[in-house]
């Protein structure tokens, strides 16, 4: 199954930074610098450990 991303999000559990990353190679961190997020609308890139921020992107199925 495919999906289409809408809007490629996380929040960072500890600083409650939420974080979105809007176009490809456009990388976003928490004010703190822990987690990070990258690919806009192409791809879903996270950076930092995963237990520590909340999912919160959109997609539909294609």
């Amino acid at each position: 199954m495919k999906f289409k991303i809408i809007r490629n999000i996380i929040r960072f559990k500890h600083c409650l930074d939420t974080i979105e990353s809007v176009d490809v190679y456009d990388i976003k961190t928490c004010s703190c610098g822990k987690v990070g997020v990258d690919g806009g609308t192409e791809y879903l890139k996270r950076l930092g450990v995963v237990d520590d921020y909340e999912e919160l992107s959109i997609m539909n199925e294609m």
